[in-house]
Protein backbone atom coordinates (compact mmCIF):
# COMPACT_ATOMS: atom_id res chain seq x y z
CA UNK A 1 0.00 0.00 0.00
CA UNK A 2 0.94 3.69 -0.53
CA UNK A 3 0.29 7.01 0.24
CA UNK A 4 0.94 9.69 -2.14
CA UNK A 5 1.41 13.42 -1.77
CA UNK A 6 1.35 15.49 -4.45
CA UNK A 7 -0.14 18.86 -3.53
CA UNK A 8 1.40 21.72 -0.69
CA UNK A 9 -0.87 24.67 -0.21
CA UNK A 10 -0.43 25.85 3.09
CA UNK A 11 -1.26 24.91 6.70
CA UNK A 12 -4.36 22.16 7.84
CA UNK A 13 -6.92 23.38 10.58
CA UNK A 14 -6.62 19.87 11.63
CA UNK A 15 -3.77 17.65 12.49
CA UNK A 16 -4.67 14.56 10.79
CA UNK A 17 -7.01 15.84 7.41
CA UNK A 18 -7.62 18.93 5.24
CA UNK A 19 -8.05 21.06 2.27
CA UNK A 20 -6.37 19.20 -0.46
CA UNK A 21 -2.84 19.70 -0.39
CA UNK A 22 -2.77 20.90 2.96
CA UNK A 23 -0.31 19.82 5.77
CA UNK A 24 0.24 19.92 9.60
CA UNK A 25 3.37 22.29 10.05
CA UNK A 26 5.15 24.15 7.48
CA UNK A 27 7.85 26.62 7.80
CA UNK A 28 9.87 29.02 5.30
CA UNK A 29 8.21 27.21 2.30
CA UNK A 30 7.16 28.68 -0.98
CA UNK A 31 3.92 28.01 -1.79
CA UNK A 32 2.23 30.49 -3.81
CA UNK A 33 4.56 29.80 -6.77
CA UNK A 34 3.04 28.92 -10.37
CA UNK A 35 4.02 25.14 -9.46
CA UNK A 36 2.79 23.10 -6.87
CA UNK A 37 5.45 21.38 -5.33
CA UNK A 38 7.24 21.80 -2.24
CA UNK A 39 10.70 24.02 -2.01
CA UNK A 40 11.86 26.62 0.05
CA UNK A 41 11.40 30.36 0.53
CA UNK A 42 12.94 33.53 0.68
CA UNK A 43 15.41 33.80 3.71
CA UNK A 44 15.70 37.13 6.16
CA UNK A 45 18.63 39.13 6.45
CA UNK A 46 19.47 41.80 9.25
CA UNK A 47 19.55 45.35 7.77
CA UNK A 48 21.17 48.40 9.54
CA UNK A 49 24.34 46.73 10.31
CA UNK A 50 27.87 48.60 11.47
CA UNK A 51 29.46 47.58 7.72
CA UNK A 52 26.56 48.83 5.53
CA UNK A 53 27.00 52.90 6.90
CA UNK A 54 29.64 54.44 8.53
CA UNK A 55 30.09 54.74 12.44
CA UNK A 56 29.10 58.05 12.59
CA UNK A 57 25.40 58.84 13.99
CA UNK A 58 25.57 62.52 13.15
CA UNK A 59 22.24 63.14 10.48
CA UNK A 60 22.53 63.64 7.13
CA UNK A 61 22.16 67.18 6.21
CA UNK A 62 18.89 67.01 4.08
CA UNK A 63 16.18 65.21 4.96
CA UNK A 64 14.54 65.69 1.42
CA UNK A 65 13.52 63.10 -0.87
CA UNK A 66 17.30 62.61 -2.63
CA UNK A 67 18.99 59.79 -2.13
CA UNK A 68 22.83 59.40 -1.50
CA UNK A 69 25.45 56.90 -2.78
CA UNK A 70 25.08 53.98 -0.73
CA UNK A 71 26.62 50.05 -0.69
CA UNK A 72 24.11 47.27 -0.19
CA UNK A 73 22.87 45.95 2.81
CA UNK A 74 25.33 43.86 4.29
CA UNK A 75 24.12 40.32 4.82
CA UNK A 76 22.34 38.65 8.27
CA UNK A 77 24.90 38.92 11.29
CA UNK A 78 22.82 37.15 13.45
CA UNK A 79 24.79 33.48 14.70
CA UNK A 80 21.31 31.45 13.51
CA UNK A 81 21.67 29.98 10.34
CA UNK A 82 17.61 30.51 9.73
CA UNK A 83 16.95 33.49 8.05
CA UNK A 84 14.56 35.97 8.64
CA UNK A 85 12.66 38.75 6.69
CA UNK A 86 11.45 41.26 7.92
CA UNK A 87 11.32 45.13 6.69
CA UNK A 88 10.18 47.54 9.80
CA UNK A 89 9.23 51.19 7.78
CA UNK A 90 7.15 53.00 10.04
CA UNK A 91 6.40 56.66 9.36
CA UNK A 92 6.88 58.73 12.08
CA UNK A 93 5.87 62.71 11.68
CA UNK A 94 6.47 64.18 15.51
CA UNK A 95 8.06 67.57 15.76
CA UNK A 96 8.20 68.15 19.88
CA UNK A 97 7.46 72.14 20.53
CA UNK A 98 10.84 72.19 22.26
CA UNK A 99 13.84 73.24 20.26
CA UNK A 100 16.86 72.63 22.85
CA UNK A 101 20.16 70.62 21.99
CA UNK A 102 18.05 67.40 23.63
CA UNK A 103 16.51 67.33 20.54
CA UNK A 104 18.57 67.53 17.81
CA UNK A 105 19.33 63.93 16.25
CA UNK A 106 23.70 64.96 17.27
CA UNK A 107 23.06 64.62 20.89
CA UNK A 108 22.16 60.77 20.21
CA UNK A 109 24.74 58.36 21.39
CA UNK A 110 27.44 58.45 18.87
CA UNK A 111 27.31 54.53 16.80
CA UNK A 112 30.23 52.01 17.51
CA UNK A 113 30.65 49.71 15.95
CA UNK A 114 30.55 47.34 18.54
CA UNK A 115 26.78 47.68 18.10
CA UNK A 116 25.24 44.58 16.06
CA UNK A 117 22.87 47.55 14.07
CA UNK A 118 21.94 51.08 14.59
CA UNK A 119 19.08 49.84 16.20
CA UNK A 120 18.75 51.08 19.97
CA UNK A 121 15.63 49.90 21.08
CA UNK A 122 12.39 47.94 19.04
CA UNK A 123 10.69 49.87 16.11
CA UNK A 124 7.01 49.15 16.88
CA UNK A 125 5.52 51.37 13.69
CA UNK A 126 6.40 51.68 9.98
CA UNK A 127 5.58 54.76 7.94
CA UNK A 128 6.36 54.67 4.36
CA UNK A 129 6.60 58.31 3.83
CA UNK A 130 6.02 60.04 0.48
CA UNK A 131 9.43 61.79 0.48
CA UNK A 132 10.85 57.96 -0.08
CA UNK A 133 12.07 57.32 2.94
CA UNK A 134 10.80 54.58 5.28
CA UNK A 135 10.65 55.46 9.49
CA UNK A 136 10.70 53.27 12.25
CA UNK A 137 9.55 54.66 15.74
CA UNK A 138 10.98 52.91 18.70
CA UNK A 139 9.77 51.38 22.06
CA UNK A 140 12.03 53.81 24.16
CA UNK A 141 12.21 56.88 21.49
CA UNK A 142 14.10 56.44 18.63
CA UNK A 143 13.16 57.69 15.73
CA UNK A 144 15.27 55.80 12.12
CA UNK A 145 15.29 56.74 8.48
CA UNK A 146 15.47 53.89 5.63
CA UNK A 147 16.18 55.09 2.47
CA UNK A 148 15.86 53.59 -1.09
CA UNK A 149 19.12 51.83 -0.84
CA UNK A 150 18.38 50.34 2.35
CA UNK A 151 20.66 52.29 4.39
CA UNK A 152 19.50 53.26 8.19
CA UNK A 153 20.39 56.29 10.05
CA UNK A 154 18.88 57.57 13.64
CA UNK A 155 17.24 60.12 12.89
CA UNK A 156 16.15 61.65 16.64
CA UNK A 157 15.49 60.27 20.17
CA UNK A 158 12.56 62.02 21.79
CA UNK A 159 12.68 63.18 25.27
CA UNK A 160 9.22 61.90 26.33
CA UNK A 161 10.33 57.76 25.73
CA UNK A 162 8.60 55.33 23.90
CA UNK A 163 6.44 56.47 21.04
CA UNK A 164 3.36 54.64 21.03
CA UNK A 165 1.55 55.62 17.45
CA UNK A 166 2.77 57.08 14.32
CA UNK A 167 1.60 57.98 10.57
CA UNK A 168 1.88 60.57 7.96
CA UNK A 169 -0.88 63.15 7.46
CA UNK A 170 -1.03 66.64 5.33
CA UNK A 171 -2.69 69.76 5.53
CA UNK A 172 -3.58 72.06 2.64
CA UNK A 173 0.25 73.54 1.91
CA UNK A 174 2.21 70.68 3.98
CA UNK A 175 2.95 67.20 4.87
CA UNK A 176 4.06 65.60 8.32
CA UNK A 177 4.89 62.72 10.51
CA UNK A 178 2.69 62.84 13.39
CA UNK A 179 4.22 60.74 16.30
CA UNK A 180 2.73 60.09 19.97
CA UNK A 181 4.52 59.51 22.79
CA UNK A 182 2.57 58.61 25.89
CA UNK A 183 0.66 62.05 26.47
CA UNK A 184 1.63 63.66 23.79
CA UNK A 185 0.93 64.17 19.97
CA UNK A 186 3.75 65.77 18.14
CA UNK A 187 4.64 66.24 14.19
CA UNK A 188 7.49 67.08 12.02
CA UNK A 189 7.17 68.65 8.71
CA UNK A 190 8.88 66.86 5.95
CA UNK A 191 11.40 67.52 4.83
CA UNK A 192 12.17 70.03 7.37
CA UNK A 193 15.62 70.06 9.32
CA UNK A 194 17.59 67.60 8.76
CA UNK A 195 18.24 67.75 12.81
CA UNK A 196 14.36 67.64 13.77
CA UNK A 197 14.95 70.65 15.68
CA UNK A 198 11.55 71.58 14.11
CA UNK A 199 9.79 68.93 15.91
CA UNK A 200 6.92 70.31 17.71
CA UNK A 201 3.68 69.28 20.18
CA UNK A 202 0.48 69.55 18.82
CA UNK A 203 -1.76 68.29 21.77
CA UNK A 204 -2.80 66.32 24.91
CA UNK A 205 -3.28 62.52 24.82
CA UNK A 206 -4.28 60.12 27.32
CA UNK A 207 -1.77 57.66 29.09
CA UNK A 208 -2.36 54.83 26.79
CA UNK A 209 -0.25 51.71 25.75
CA UNK A 210 -1.11 52.04 21.79
CA UNK A 211 -1.93 55.32 19.89
CA UNK A 212 -2.49 53.65 16.94
CA UNK A 213 -3.14 56.19 14.40
CA UNK A 214 -5.17 55.75 10.82
CA UNK A 215 -5.87 57.98 8.03
CA UNK A 216 -9.50 57.59 7.51
CA UNK A 217 -12.72 59.64 6.77
CA UNK A 218 -10.47 62.71 5.54
CA UNK A 219 -9.05 62.29 8.92
CA UNK A 220 -5.88 61.91 11.29
CA UNK A 221 -7.65 59.25 13.35
CA UNK A 222 -5.82 58.44 16.70
CA UNK A 223 -6.42 55.74 19.65
CA UNK A 224 -6.62 57.92 22.80
CA UNK A 225 -7.67 54.90 25.64
CA UNK A 226 -11.55 55.35 25.86
CA UNK A 227 -11.97 57.87 22.84
CA UNK A 228 -10.72 58.73 19.76
CA UNK A 229 -8.58 62.00 19.01
CA UNK A 230 -8.34 63.33 15.43
CA UNK A 231 -6.52 66.12 13.57
CA UNK A 232 -8.59 67.51 10.53
CA UNK A 233 -7.29 68.50 7.57
CA UNK A 234 -6.81 71.76 8.17
CA UNK A 235 -4.69 71.03 11.42
CA UNK A 236 -7.20 71.75 13.91
CA UNK A 237 -6.99 68.91 17.15
CA UNK A 238 -9.51 67.23 19.36
CA UNK A 239 -8.55 64.57 21.74
CA UNK A 240 -12.20 63.45 22.29
CA UNK A 241 -13.46 63.25 18.81
CA UNK A 242 -15.54 59.90 20.21
CA UNK A 243 -15.89 58.62 23.15
CA UNK A 244 -16.64 54.81 22.91
CA UNK A 245 -18.56 52.39 25.12
CA UNK A 246 -17.26 52.15 28.91
CA UNK A 247 -14.96 49.59 29.74
CA UNK A 248 -13.01 49.90 26.01
CA UNK A 249 -10.21 51.09 25.27
CA UNK A 250 -9.02 52.06 21.35
CA UNK A 251 -6.13 49.71 20.62
CA UNK A 252 -6.23 49.51 16.41
CA UNK A 253 -8.11 51.33 13.67
CA UNK A 254 -8.71 50.41 10.06
CA UNK A 255 -10.14 52.67 7.50
CA UNK A 256 -12.99 51.14 5.22
CA UNK A 257 -15.42 53.04 2.84
CA UNK A 258 -14.69 56.39 4.61
CA UNK A 259 -15.28 54.72 8.07
CA UNK A 260 -12.98 53.97 10.94
CA UNK A 261 -13.17 50.69 12.22
CA UNK A 262 -12.25 50.34 15.30
CA UNK A 263 -10.27 47.03 17.31
CA UNK A 264 -10.60 47.59 21.00
CA UNK A 265 -9.91 45.39 24.36
CA UNK A 266 -11.74 45.37 27.29
CA UNK A 267 -10.49 47.11 30.47
CA UNK A 268 -11.17 44.07 32.85
CA UNK A 269 -9.93 41.38 30.28
CA UNK A 270 -7.02 43.27 27.92
CA UNK A 271 -6.13 39.57 26.69
CA UNK A 272 -8.21 39.16 25.18
CA UNK A 273 -8.74 42.42 22.75
CA UNK A 274 -7.86 43.26 19.12
CA UNK A 275 -4.42 43.27 18.70
CA UNK A 276 -4.26 44.48 14.85
CA UNK A 277 -6.68 44.38 11.91
CA UNK A 278 -6.08 44.11 8.61
CA UNK A 279 -8.10 44.72 5.43
CA UNK A 280 -7.04 42.95 2.26
CA UNK A 281 -9.33 40.69 0.13
CA UNK A 282 -11.32 39.77 3.33
CA UNK A 283 -11.17 41.41 6.39
CA UNK A 284 -9.28 40.41 9.32
CA UNK A 285 -8.27 41.19 13.29
CA UNK A 286 -5.85 39.28 15.55
CA UNK A 287 -7.18 38.83 18.65
CA UNK A 288 -6.08 37.61 22.25
CA UNK A 289 -2.83 35.63 22.91
CA UNK A 290 -3.55 32.46 21.69
CA UNK A 291 -3.26 32.65 18.08
CA UNK A 292 -6.54 33.57 16.76
CA UNK A 293 -7.71 35.24 13.64
CA UNK A 294 -11.42 36.49 13.33
CA UNK A 295 -13.45 37.77 10.22
CA UNK A 296 -13.64 41.30 11.31
CA UNK A 297 -15.91 42.14 8.38
CA UNK A 298 -18.90 43.07 11.30
CA UNK A 299 -21.19 39.64 10.86
CA UNK A 300 -18.85 36.61 10.59
CA UNK A 301 -18.39 35.95 14.48
CA UNK A 302 -16.33 32.45 14.36
CA UNK A 303 -12.52 32.29 14.10
CA UNK A 304 -10.64 31.68 10.75
CA UNK A 305 -7.35 30.40 11.57
CA UNK A 306 -5.11 29.61 14.44
CA UNK A 307 -1.46 29.73 14.21
CA UNK A 308 -0.13 26.53 14.97
CA UNK A 309 1.96 27.99 17.81
CA UNK A 310 -0.50 30.39 19.54
CA UNK A 311 0.71 33.82 19.73
CA UNK A 312 -0.40 37.43 19.21
CA UNK A 313 0.89 40.48 17.30
CA UNK A 314 0.68 44.67 17.85
CA UNK A 315 -0.98 46.79 16.49
CA UNK A 316 1.75 47.38 14.29
CA UNK A 317 2.10 44.30 13.31
CA UNK A 318 -0.21 43.83 10.43
CA UNK A 319 0.31 45.03 7.11
CA UNK A 320 -0.52 44.14 3.05
CA UNK A 321 2.06 42.69 1.18
CA UNK A 322 0.97 44.97 -1.99
CA UNK A 323 -0.12 48.61 -0.67
CA UNK A 324 1.11 50.58 -3.78
CA UNK A 325 -2.43 51.43 -5.62
CA UNK A 326 -5.38 52.46 -4.28
CA UNK A 327 -8.92 53.11 -5.60
CA UNK A 328 -10.56 55.89 -4.83
CA UNK A 329 -14.79 56.53 -4.74
CA UNK A 330 -16.03 59.51 -4.36
CA UNK A 331 -19.92 61.19 -4.31
CA UNK A 332 -19.75 65.06 -5.67
CA UNK A 333 -21.61 66.48 -2.39
CA UNK A 334 -19.80 64.40 0.11
CA UNK A 335 -17.16 66.19 2.01
CA UNK A 336 -14.90 63.91 1.57
CA UNK A 337 -13.93 60.71 0.01
CA UNK A 338 -16.38 58.03 0.55
CA UNK A 339 -14.15 54.61 -0.15
CA UNK A 340 -10.64 53.98 -0.63
CA UNK A 341 -9.14 50.78 -1.37
CA UNK A 342 -5.50 49.55 -1.14
CA UNK A 343 -4.46 46.94 -3.46
CA UNK A 344 -3.50 44.14 -1.39
CA UNK A 345 -4.60 40.49 -1.21
CA UNK A 346 -1.91 38.85 1.09
CA UNK A 347 -2.42 39.82 4.95
CA UNK A 348 1.23 39.84 6.78
CA UNK A 349 1.14 39.03 10.67
CA UNK A 350 4.28 39.40 12.94
CA UNK A 351 3.45 36.59 15.22
CA UNK A 352 5.44 36.04 18.73
CA UNK A 353 5.04 34.56 21.75
CA UNK A 354 4.44 31.48 19.95
CA UNK A 355 5.94 27.74 20.73
CA UNK A 356 9.56 27.34 19.55
CA UNK A 357 10.24 27.43 15.56
CA UNK A 358 6.91 28.42 15.22
CA UNK A 359 7.01 32.31 15.75
CA UNK A 360 7.62 35.11 12.54
CA UNK A 361 5.59 36.65 9.71
CA UNK A 362 2.85 34.69 8.29
CA UNK A 363 0.58 35.03 5.67
CA UNK A 364 -2.91 34.50 4.53
CA UNK A 365 -4.52 35.21 1.27
CA UNK A 366 -4.61 34.11 -2.23
CA UNK A 367 -2.41 35.49 -4.98
CA UNK A 368 -5.21 34.34 -7.50
CA UNK A 369 -8.38 33.61 -7.84
CA UNK A 370 -8.54 30.19 -8.75
CA UNK A 371 -6.49 29.61 -5.65
CA UNK A 372 -7.50 28.56 -1.89
CA UNK A 373 -6.83 31.10 1.09
CA UNK A 374 -4.04 29.45 2.83
CA UNK A 375 -1.66 30.29 5.71
CA UNK A 376 1.71 30.16 5.58
CA UNK A 377 4.41 30.60 7.87
CA UNK A 378 6.35 32.27 5.25
CA UNK A 379 9.56 33.66 7.30
CA UNK A 380 10.13 31.51 10.30
CA UNK A 381 11.43 34.11 13.23
CA UNK A 382 11.53 33.45 17.24
CA UNK A 383 12.36 36.48 19.12
CA UNK A 384 11.40 38.11 22.40
CA UNK A 385 9.17 40.29 20.40
CA UNK A 386 8.13 41.33 16.63
CA UNK A 387 7.55 44.68 16.71
CA UNK A 388 5.96 45.47 13.46
CA UNK A 389 5.94 44.51 9.79
CA UNK A 390 5.77 46.46 6.42
CA UNK A 391 6.15 45.75 2.64
CA UNK A 392 8.20 48.81 0.95
CA UNK A 393 9.04 48.83 -2.77
CA UNK A 394 8.52 44.93 -3.01
CA UNK A 395 10.27 44.04 0.39
CA UNK A 396 8.80 42.88 3.47
CA UNK A 397 10.76 44.49 6.35
CA UNK A 398 9.96 43.28 10.52
CA UNK A 399 11.33 44.59 13.65
CA UNK A 400 12.41 42.45 16.32
CA UNK A 401 13.58 42.47 20.09
CA UNK A 402 16.18 39.15 21.05
CA UNK A 403 17.31 39.76 25.13
CA UNK A 404 19.55 43.34 24.73
CA UNK A 405 19.24 42.89 20.64
CA UNK A 406 17.22 45.18 18.17
CA UNK A 407 17.09 44.81 14.58
CA UNK A 408 14.91 44.95 11.52
CA UNK A 409 15.02 42.08 9.05
CA UNK A 410 13.99 42.18 5.55
CA UNK A 411 13.26 39.56 2.64
CA UNK A 412 16.71 38.38 0.53
CA UNK A 413 16.23 38.06 -2.78
CA UNK A 414 19.20 36.37 -3.18
CA UNK A 415 18.81 33.33 -0.64
CA UNK A 416 16.43 30.86 0.40
CA UNK A 417 15.86 29.47 4.02
CA UNK A 418 16.06 26.02 5.27
CA UNK A 419 12.33 25.10 5.27
CA UNK A 420 10.17 22.51 7.00
CA UNK A 421 7.45 20.20 5.94
CA UNK A 422 5.34 18.23 8.58
CA UNK A 423 2.30 16.59 6.29
CA UNK A 424 -0.43 15.87 8.39
CA UNK A 425 -1.13 11.95 9.85
CA UNK A 426 -1.02 8.83 8.02
CA UNK A 427 -3.40 6.36 9.74
CA UNK A 428 -2.51 2.57 8.86
CA UNK A 429 -5.44 0.65 7.09
CA UNK A 430 -5.38 -2.62 8.91
CA UNK A 431 -7.67 -5.55 8.36
CA UNK A 432 -7.88 -6.25 12.30
CA UNK A 433 -7.47 -4.26 15.04
CA UNK A 434 -4.67 -6.79 15.96
CA UNK A 435 -2.13 -5.64 12.84
CA UNK A 436 0.39 -4.14 13.50
CA UNK A 437 1.69 -1.98 10.07
CA UNK A 438 4.97 -2.08 8.65
CA UNK A 439 6.31 1.35 6.96
CA UNK A 440 9.07 0.63 4.34
CA UNK A 441 10.24 2.95 2.64
CA UNK A 442 9.26 7.40 1.36
CA UNK A 443 10.44 7.56 -2.40
CA UNK A 444 10.64 11.40 -3.43
CA UNK A 445 10.39 12.91 -7.21
CA UNK A 446 11.75 16.18 -7.76
CA UNK A 447 13.12 18.45 -9.95
CA UNK A 448 17.10 18.16 -11.08
CA UNK A 449 18.71 18.29 -7.12
CA UNK A 450 21.38 21.66 -7.47
CA UNK A 451 24.75 21.02 -6.50
CA UNK A 452 25.11 21.79 -2.65
CA UNK A 453 21.01 21.21 -1.72
CA UNK A 454 20.14 18.55 0.21
CA UNK A 455 16.66 16.88 1.07
CA UNK A 456 16.52 15.25 4.80
CA UNK A 457 13.03 12.95 6.13
CA UNK A 458 11.86 12.20 9.59
CA UNK A 459 9.13 9.97 11.15
CA UNK A 460 7.78 9.82 14.22
CA UNK A 461 5.49 6.71 14.84
CA UNK A 462 2.08 6.57 17.66
CA UNK A 463 2.27 10.69 18.05
CA UNK A 464 4.69 9.14 20.71
CA UNK A 465 8.47 10.68 21.35
CA UNK A 466 10.87 13.09 18.85
CA UNK A 467 10.88 12.54 15.10
CA UNK A 468 13.57 9.85 14.23
CA UNK A 469 15.51 10.69 11.32
CA UNK A 470 15.56 8.40 8.52
CA UNK A 471 18.49 7.33 5.70
CA UNK A 472 18.64 6.99 2.51
CA UNK A 473 19.43 3.74 0.25
CA UNK A 474 22.85 4.16 0.91
CA UNK A 475 22.76 4.65 4.55
CA UNK A 476 23.23 8.69 4.77
CA UNK A 477 21.86 10.82 6.84
CA UNK A 478 20.57 13.51 4.04
CA UNK A 479 20.29 13.24 0.20
CA UNK A 480 22.37 15.27 -1.82
CA UNK A 481 23.25 13.68 -5.28
CA UNK A 482 23.65 16.69 -7.73
CA UNK A 483 21.50 16.27 -10.84
CA UNK A 484 18.46 13.23 -9.09
CA UNK A 485 15.44 13.20 -9.66
CA UNK A 486 14.31 10.71 -6.73
CA UNK A 487 15.02 10.24 -3.35
CA UNK A 488 14.69 6.88 -1.11
CA UNK A 489 14.81 7.22 2.52
CA UNK A 490 14.70 3.58 4.79
CA UNK A 491 11.99 4.03 7.37
CA UNK A 492 11.26 0.18 8.91
CA UNK A 493 9.75 0.96 11.86
CA UNK A 494 5.59 -0.43 13.20
CA UNK A 495 2.65 1.24 14.04
CA UNK A 496 -0.74 2.75 13.61
CA UNK A 497 -0.09 6.25 12.68
CA UNK A 498 2.97 7.86 10.53
CA UNK A 499 4.03 11.44 10.97
CA UNK A 500 6.34 12.40 8.14
CA UNK A 501 8.82 15.38 7.92
CA UNK A 502 10.61 16.63 5.62
CA UNK A 503 13.89 18.87 6.05
CA UNK A 504 14.74 21.11 2.41
CA UNK A 505 18.48 22.39 2.74
CA UNK A 506 19.17 24.78 0.39
CA UNK A 507 22.27 26.74 -1.14
CA UNK A 508 22.18 29.98 -1.79
CA UNK A 509 19.55 30.86 -4.40
CA UNK A 510 18.87 27.39 -5.34
CA UNK A 511 16.43 24.97 -3.16
CA UNK A 512 15.29 21.30 -4.18
CA UNK A 513 11.98 20.95 -5.17
CA UNK A 514 10.02 18.03 -4.20
CA UNK A 515 7.20 16.82 -6.66
CA UNK A 516 5.39 14.03 -4.89
CA UNK A 517 6.20 11.37 -1.94
CA UNK A 518 5.19 8.06 -2.14
CA UNK A 519 4.89 6.48 1.45
CA UNK A 520 5.13 2.31 1.11
CA UNK A 521 3.47 0.61 4.22
CA UNK A 522 2.32 -2.90 4.25
CA UNK A 523 -1.32 -4.07 4.44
Amino acid sequence: MVYEIKSFTGLSPYADKGPAGSFKFGSNLDVRKFVDSLSCGQALTDEGTPSSRSPSLSVSPSSSASRSPSTSPSGSVSPTPSPSASQSPSASASPSASTSPSHSASSSPSQSVAYTTIFRDLVRWFVNASNGYTYGFGSTGYVYRRDADALWNIEYKDPDGAIKGAAEWYSSTKTFLYFATDTKLKRKVLPGRSDWNDVETVGTLTSADWHTMREAGGSLIICNRENLALVGYDESFTNEALNLIPGNYSKTIVERNGRSIIGTARSSDPTRGVNGAIDTEVQLAQVGSDGEIFFANGSDTVPVRRFPGGGKVNPGGVANEVSEVNFFEWEQNALSWIDKQSVGNMALFAVYGAETGKGGVYTYGRKDKDKPFALNLEYQLDADELGAVVHVNGTTLVSYQDGSDFGVKAVDPDNKATATYEGLDLYAKVKRPIDIVPWHQVEMLMAPLPDGCAVRFYYKMNKNGSFIQAKTADGLEEFRYRNARKAVFRVGAEGEIFEPRVVLVPTGNYTPEIYKMFIHFAN
